[in-house]
Order: structure tokens, then C-alpha cells, then sequence
């Protein structure tokens, strides 16, 4: 498997969700900062360290299209003894493809999918604990504030073993500072800034000024 960092094919208008920002875990110890890679507008790069029992460290490539899409993201998360590698990416005519590749012993499912065919095409993608994920889809599917919820096919990331998950969520923009996402696992409420940028999930994290 090649693993390559995400590269944009066409511009997209810079704005601040495409960093810089860092969010501040509140459940544990922990960080996250995105950049914008300014040599190449629509590349965002983020890095992650995360305490508790099992600590590790990840960074991030997202490639984003015109419309807040991700069509290409690469992720490594590694801890004590392990390694973990993922690139996904959206083929011109609309397919996923996972590559995934690991070393060391741990026990966790292991990374990526088994067939990446079980992806919808228009999934959006979403990263576990990575706030800027929601803001992108938020953008993507054009929430209004008070607006009826919405469903969309979801692609998930589970960090941080880096499993890839494909289901349906549905995205509501209660008001315009709150979103609420249901679906797969406990229904999560979210907090907005005037941009539609997450600030804080009660017992999970919080943006810092």
C-alpha cells in the first residue's frame, strides 16, 4: 500500500475553517491543533496527543473540494509498540479507496474496511473526537439554523485504531449555535461560533481562544 499525503486539485476559498484552531480535550488529557497548508488552499493538516490508558499521538492530511467535501485523508495514530497507517480517498468518478497498514502487537480491531465498496460515494467523513469534521459536513449538507434534521451516509474513523465505519447520521442545526447529530451511537449535541465552527461538547472538549 502507498500512503500519500492528500493534495488539492483546484483552489478553495481560505477560511478559518481551515485553521489554524486547537481544541483542548475535557474527558482527558489532550490536544488538537489544524492548520491550513498555505501553499496549497483546501489541504488542512491537524495533530492530535491524547492521554488516559491507552496514550497515543496522531496527525492528519485532509484533502477538501469546493464544497467542504473531504476526498482524500491520511491519518497515523502511534503509541506504546504500535503503529497505525490509513489513506482514504475518493476516485474521480466517486468511489472510496482504503488502504490501511499496521505494526506492533495491540489488541484492536484492525485498521481501515474490509471492502471499501460498502462506502456510499457521497458519505461524509468524519474523524472520532475531531471536531472539525463536524463543521465540514455541516458546510457540505448547508444547514440553516432551525432547520429539519437531515441524513446523510457517514464514513467514520475510529481513533484510534483507525477503523473505518460507514453508516447514516442525521445532522440538525437547532439554532445558530447548537448542532445535534443522531445515528450510529448516543445522539451529541455541539456547540457553534457565529462561523459554524464547533466550540465545545459537554464532557469531551472545548475550542481555546
Amino acid at each position: 500500500m502507498t500512503l500519500r499525503t492528500a493534495s488539492t486539485q483546484r483552489r478553495v476559498t481560505s477560511s478559518r475553517a481551515h485553521g489554524p484552531l486547537v481544541w483542548q480535550r475535557t474527558g482527558t488529557i489532550g490536544t488538537e491543533l489544524v492548520l491550513r497548508d498555505d501553499a496549497a488552499p483546501g489541504v488542512v493538516t491537524g495533530s492530535a496527543v491524547v492521554a488516559g490508558q491507552m496514550p497515543y499521538s496522531a496527525r492528519w492530511h485532509a484533502d477538501l473540494d469546493g464544497s467542504w467535501r473531504v476526498r482524500a485523508l491520511t491519518i497515523t495514530c502511534e503509541g506504546s509498540g504500535w503503529r497505525r497507517n490509513l489513506a482514504l480517498s475518493r476516485t474521480p468518478d466517486g468511489q472510496w479507496t482504503c488502504g490501511a497498514e499496521q505494526s506492533g502487537e495491540v489488541d484492536a480491531p484492525p485498521p481501515g474496511i474490509d471492502d471499501a465498496a460498502r462506502i456510499d460515494d457521497t458519505g461524509l467523513l468524519l474523524v472520532t473526537d475531531s471536531p472539525i469534521f463536524l463543521t465540514w459536513a455541516l458546510r457540505a449538507l448547508r444547514l440553516e439554523p432551525s432547520s429539519k434534521p437531515v441524513s446523510a451516509p457517514t464514513v467514520r474513523v475510529r481513533m484510534p485504531w483507525l477503523t473505518v465505519v460507514p453508516g447514516t447520521s442525521a445532522f440538525q442545526r437547532v439554532s445558530e449555535n447548537r448542532l445535534r447529530v443522531t445515528g450510529d451511537g448516543p445522539a451529541n449535541s455541539y456547540d457553534l461560533d457565529a462561523e459554524g465552527i464547533v466550540t465545545y461538547q459537554a464532557g469531551r472538549l472545548r475550542i481555546t481562544p
